[in-house]
C-alpha cells in the first residue's frame, strides 16, 4: 500500500474542511475515520454491532451483577436500558482515556461495582472505541514498517489534547505539528493578534473598530432576513469557508433559492420518513389504541401496507376512529373489491399491520411478537434496497440498518431470557437503534459547494473569506457526574481525564480557529436579538471597543449598489360579488342536495368553487374535534336503536341495558379515541348525556302515538332546478295522524329555536316537501338538540310535550318551501349572468345582496366550515 499523509483532528469527522485540490496520496480525518483506516491497514477491521445492541449486552451484565445493595439497583429496576445505556457510555469514556478495567482499593461503592460488572463486560459487550484502539497499539507495537503504514500525520490539534488511548497510537506513528496559518489583512489582522493574546493571557490594548471591509458584523430580527441577505452577497469567485453549526439548513435552502449550489449542510435527524415507520408500528400495538397514531402509521408516504388499502382504511379512521363493526367491514369489502384477485393478500396485510392483538402497558408486549413485527419491516425495507432513484434507496438503506439494529437488540434480550417489554423500553431501544437519525438523501451538496463545517474546531485550512453562520450559545463543556475522591481512583487506574479548566482552553482555542483562518475577510452573523450570543463574540467586545453591528432591517429602506426596488404587489382585494367573463358560463347541475343549495343560496362564490370549479381541500387527514365525533356517534346510537323491531315498545330497563352494550361496542367501532388516555370523563360525560337524550326521545315520541321510526331515511323528488335528495334523520309514522320529520343536532339549544322563530328551518322544509311528494302532506317538523334533551317544534300538533317555538311572521313550514323557489329563482339568474355573491359577513353588502321580497331572509353561514374563505379576498 502506498504511505499515506494524513491530516487528523479531533473534529475532521465529515467535514468539508480543505479546499478541491490535487492530494493524491493525502486525506483529512477524525478519530472515527482514521481508526477505520488503521483497522484496515492492520488487518483488524470488523463488522461492528450497533450502539444500540451494546447497550443490550451492557444490560445483560448489569442484570447477572445485579442485588438489592449494588448503587444502580433501583435506577435499573425502574429503566433496565437507561441505566445500562448511561453506565456504558461512562464505561466508554474511562477505557477511551486508559481504563485498565480495575479499582483500586479504598474506591467508591459505584466505581468498585462498576469495576465487578466490567468483569462481565470484558467478554461480553462489543468493543468501545479505546478498546479498539488498544488492539491497534498491539499491532503497531508489533508493525516493523510504519512509513510504509502511514507516511506522516499532521495534527491540527495538541496532542495532549486527544485521549489517553489516542496519545498512545499517535507516539507510534509518524507525528507533524501543523503550522499556524498566515495572518489576515487590515483590521482583520489586528483583530486576530487581539485575540490571540488575550486567549493566551498576555497583555493588549484595546483596538478601535475599523471599517476597512475585513471585518463585518451583522444582525437580524429574524434568521430568514439574514439568511437571504448573505445569499445575495456570496461571491462565487471568492474561495469561502463556511461555518454553519447547527443552523445550516435554512441558510443552505436561502443559497438553492438565491440561484447557488447546495450546500449539503442540513442536520441529522431521527425524523426522516424512512425512519418514522418502526416507530409508528411499534406505537399502535399497545392498548388503548393511538388512533393519532394509526392515522399517522397509514398516511405515511413509506408504509407496508398497499396504497389504496391504507387510504381508505384511514379515510374511514378519520371520520369513525374504531376497527370493526359494518362501516369497517364496509371499507374492507371496498379494498377487496378494488384489489380482486390479490385481496386475500391484501386483507392478510390488514390483519398484520392494523387488525393485530394489542397489549396492556403494564404488563408489556411479548418480544417474539414484537420481534416478528420488526422482522416484517426489515423484509419490507430490504425488498426496496434496489429501488433505482438514488434518494428513495438511501432513505431505504437507513430504514433497514434501524429495523436490524432494533431486531438484533431484541433477539439479545430474548437471549437473555426477556420475555416481555414494556412501551417504555421499547421506545427507548427504538431510540438507541434510530441513533442520531440520517441525512436528508435529497440535501446532498451540488457541483460548486464551498468548503463547510459544523464545528469551528474543523476550520484548520485558512481560506480568503470566512462566514460564520449564527453565533449561538454553543453547548459547553460539563463537569463529570463522579466526585473528585472518585476521579482520583480513576487516575491511579490510568483514567486521566482533562480538568474543566482544561476543557474550557481548548473550547476557546478551538472557537478563534473561524477567525485565525480568514486571510482577507471575516462575516460574522449574529442570532436575532435576545438570544444568547457565542462567547467568541463576548471575546471580541473585550478586545475591541465598540464594535459595529450591521442591522439588516435598516438596509430594507436604503438604496445601494447591490439593492434594487421591488415592486409591490398587493393581494386580492375582496369584492361582495364576482363576475365571470361572458365566455365562461356556469350550468346549474341536474341534481342537488340540502348541502348544496345552502351554499348556492346562502354563499354562492363557496358553491362555485365545490361544485363547477371542483376544488378540494388536502387531503391530508386527521381525527376531528369532539364535536364531530359526538355528533356522528350520537346519531349513530339513535339509528342503531330505531333499526330495531322493538324499539317503540322496549320498556325503560331492557333499554338500560341495551344502551350500555350498544355505546360500549359503539365507541370501540367509531369513537375509539375516547378510550384514550385521559378521555375517561369525557367519554363518561357523553354516555350519561346520551342516555338521557335518547330516554327522553323515547318519552317524546311514545306521547306523539308513534307506530313506526324509519331512520337516516332517504327522501327524494324534484324542485324546479331538477332532482333533489337527502336522508332524513328520522321519519316518523303516526298512523292516521299523518307523518313527522325530527332532525337530530348534538347542540345548538339556542341556535334552532331561533330558526323556527324565523321560518328559517330550510333543511326540514326541504325534506317535508320531498316527504309530501311521496305521502301528499305535509308532515310536522322538529329539531331535537341531544345534549340538551329539548325537542323543538313550530307547533305542538305532532309532539304535545314538544317546546313549541311559533314562527314570528306567521308562515309555515309549506310557505318556507316557496320562499325557498323563489330564492333559487334569483340565485339561478344571477349564475346566468355570471355573477356570483361572496356571501361573508366581513364584506359589506351591495345591491346584489338583497333578494326578492318573497324570497329567503339572507343568511351567513359559519365560516368554519368554509373551505374557501381564503380565497375570498383580503381588506385593502
Amino acid at each position: 500500500m502506498p504511505a499515506l499523509k494524513i491530516t487528523f483532528g479531533l473534529h475532521l469527522d465529515g467535514q468539508r474542511a480543505f479546499e478541491p485540490g490535487h492530494r493524491l496520496g493525502e486525506i483529512a480525518l477524525g478519530p472515527l475515520g482514521f481508526l477505520n483506516l488503521l483497522e484496515t491497514r492492520l488487518g483488524l477491521l470488523a463488522v461492528y454491532p450497533s450502539q444500540a445492541e451494546r447497550i443490550v449486552q451492557h444490560r445483560h451484565c448489569l442484570a447477572r451483577a445485579d442485588s438489592p445493595d449494588r448503587f444502580y439497583h433501583q435506577s435499573f429496576a425502574t429503566d433496565a436500558l437507561g441505566t445500562a445505556s448511561t453506565l456504558l457510555a461512562w464505561r466508554d469514556l474511562w477505557n477511551l482515556h486508559g481504563w485498565n478495567g480495575r479499582m483500586p482499593a479504598g474506591a467508591s461503592r459505584r466505581l468498585s461495582d462498576l469495576a465487578e460488572v466490567e468483569g462481565l463486560a470484558r467478554n461480553t459487550v462489543a468493543l468501545a472505541v479505546g478498546e479498539r484502539l488498544a488492539r491497534v497499539l498491539i499491532e503497531l507495537e508489533t508493525f516493523t514498517d510504519r512509513q510504509a503504514l502511514i507516511g506522516e500525520v499532521r495534527l491540527v490539534d495538541p496532542i495532549e489534547v486527544f485521549p489517553r488511548r489516542w496519545q498512545a497510537v499517535l507516539a507510534r506513528l509518524p507525528v507533524v505539528a501543523s503550522k499556524p496559518e498566515s495572518v489576515g489583512e487590515g483590521f482583520l489582522a489586528t483583530l486576530q493578534k487581539s485575540l490571540q493574546r488575550a486567549l493566551a493571557g498576555e497583555r493588549f490594548e484595546r483596538a478601535d473598530w475599523r471599517a476597512d471591509g475585513s471585518v463585518t458584523v451583522v444582525q437580524a430580527e429574524s434568521r430568514c432576513l439574514a439568511a437571504s441577505w448573505l445569499a445575495s452577497r456570496l461571491d462565487d469567485s471568492t474561495p469561502t469557508l463556511l461555518v454553519v453549526g447547527a443552523e445550516g439548513a435554512r441558510l443552505d435552502e436561502h443559497l438553492v433559492t438565491a440561484g447557488r449550489p447546495r450546500q449539503g449542510i442540513g442536520e441529522l435527524s431521527a425524523f426522516r420518513p424512512a425512519l418514522q415507520v418502526l416507530p409508528l408500528a411499534l406505537g399502535i400495538l399497545w392498548q388503548p389504541l393511538d388512533f393519532p397514531g394509526l392515522l399517522q402509521f397509514l398516511t405515511h408516504p413509506v408504509c407496508p401496507l398497499p396504497g389504496h388499502a391504507r387510504r381508505q382504511l384511514a379515510a374511514k379512521i378519520a371520520a369513525a376512529p374504531g376497527i370493526g363493526g359494518k362501516r369497517w367491514e364496509k371499507t374492507l369489502t371496498d379494498i377487496d373489491r378494488h384489489y380482486g384477485d390479490a385481496a386475500l393478500e391484501v386483507r392478510e396485510q390488514i390483519r398484520q399491520w392494523v387488525e393485530h392483538p394489542r397489549f396492556r402497558h403494564d404488563e408489556g408486549a411479548p418480544c417474539a411478537t414484537v420481534l416478528a413485527r420488526v422482522q416484517q419491516l426489515v423484509a419490507f425495507f430490504r425488498a426496496r434496497l434496489g429501488e433505482p432513484e438514488e434518494a428513495k434507496r438511501l432513505a431505504f438503506v437507513a430504514g433497514h440498518a434501524q429495523c436490524v439494529a432494533c431486531a438484533d437488540s431484541l433477539r439479545a434480550l430474548q437471549a437473555q431470557g426477556v420475555a416481555f417489554i414494556k412501551p417504555a423500553q421499547l421506545q427507548r431501544l427504538v431510540s438507541q437503534a434510530t441513533a442520531h437519525g440520517t441525512a436528508n438523501p435529497l440535501l446532498a451538496a451540488e457541483v460548486g459547494a464551498r468548503r463547510a463545517v459544523m464545528h469551528p474546531g474543523a476550520a484548520v485550512e485558512g481560506s480568503e473569506q470566512v462566514i460564520w453562520w449564527q453565533l449561538v450559545m454553543p453547548v459547553l463543556p460539563t463537569g463529570y457526574p463522579w466526585s473528585a475522591a472518585e476521579l482520583r481512583s480513576l487516575a491511579e487506574t490510568g483514567v486521566v481525564l482533562p480538568d474543566s479548566e482544561a476543557r474550557l482552553a481548548q473550547a476557546a482555542r478551538e472557537w478563534l480557529r473561524p477567525i485565525l483562518a480568514a486571510r482577507k475577510r471575516l462575516i460574522l452573523v449574529l442570532p436575532p436579538p435576545g438570544e444568547e450570543v457565542h462567547p467568541v463574540w463576548q471575546m471580541i467586545q473585550a478586545v475591541v471597543r465598540q464594535p459595529v453591528v450591521d442591522h439588516l432591517e435598516r438596509l430594507l429602506t436604503m438604496a445601494t449598489a447591490t439593492t434594487r426596488p421591488v415592486t409591490c404587489t398587493p393581494l386580492p382585494v375582496a369584492r361582495r360579488c364576482w363576475q365571470l367573463p361572458a365566455d365562461l358560463p356556469v350550468r346549474l347541475r341536474p341534481e342537488e342536495s340540502f348541502s348544496s343549495l345552502e351554499l348556492l343560496l346562502f354563499n354562492p362564490y363557496q358553491w362555485l368553487l365545490k361544485y363547477p370549479a371542483a376544488l378540494r381541500p388536502s387531503r391530508l387527514l386527521s381525527l376531528g374535534g369532539d364535536f364531530r365525533l359526538f355528533g356522528n356517534l350520537a346519531h349513530g346510537m339513535v339509528e342503531r336503536y330505531y333499526q330495531r323491531p322493538d324499539a317503540l315498545t322496549l320498556a325503560d330497563a331492557p333499554f338500560d341495558a341495551w344502551f350500555g352494550a350498544a355505546f360500549d361496542q359503539l365507541i370501540d367501532e367509531e369513537g375509539a379515541w375516547l378510550l384514550s388516555a385521559g378521555r375517561g370523563a369525557d367519554r363518561e360525560g357523553f354516555r350519561h348525556r346520551l342516555r338521557h337524550a335518547m330516554r327522553r326521545l323515547r318519552h317524546q315520541l311514545a306521547s306523539a302515538g308513534v307506530v313506526r321510526v324509519a331512520p337516516e331515511c332517504v327522501v327524494s323528488g324534484h324542485f324546479p332546478g331538477g332532482h333533489l335528495s337527502g336522508f332524513a334523520d328520522l321519519v316518523i309514522d303516526r298512523g292516521n295522524e299523518g307523518y313527522a320529520l325530527v332532525d337530530l343536532k348534538w347542540s345548538g339549544v339556542r341556535k334552532y329555536p331561533e330558526k323556527l322563530a324565523r321560518n328559517g328551518h330550510l333543511q326540514l322544509a326541504i325534506y317535508a316537501e320531498l316527504l309530501r311528494q311521496k305521502n301528499g302532506e305535509w308532515p310536522a317538523v322538529a329539531y331535537y338538540v341531544l345534549d340538551r334533551a329539548r325537542l323543538f317544534a313550530p307547533d305542538d300538533r305532532a309532539f304535545p310535550d314538544a317546546e313549541v317555538v311559533p314562527s314570528a311572521s306567521g308562515e309555515n313550514t309549506a310557505q318556507l318551501w316557496q320562499r325557498f323557489i323563489e330564492s333559487w329563482k334569483w340565485r339561478k339568474a344571477q349564475i346566468e349572468c355570471g355573477l356570483f355573491e361572496v356571501g361573508l359577513e366581513r364584506i359589506e353588502a351591495n345591491d346584489h345582496s338583497v333578494p326578492p321580497a318573497n324570497a329567503l331572509f339572507p343568511e351567513y353561514l359559519n365560516e368554519s366550515w368554509n373551505e374557501y374563505r381564503a380565497l375570498a379576498g383580503w381588506e385593502p
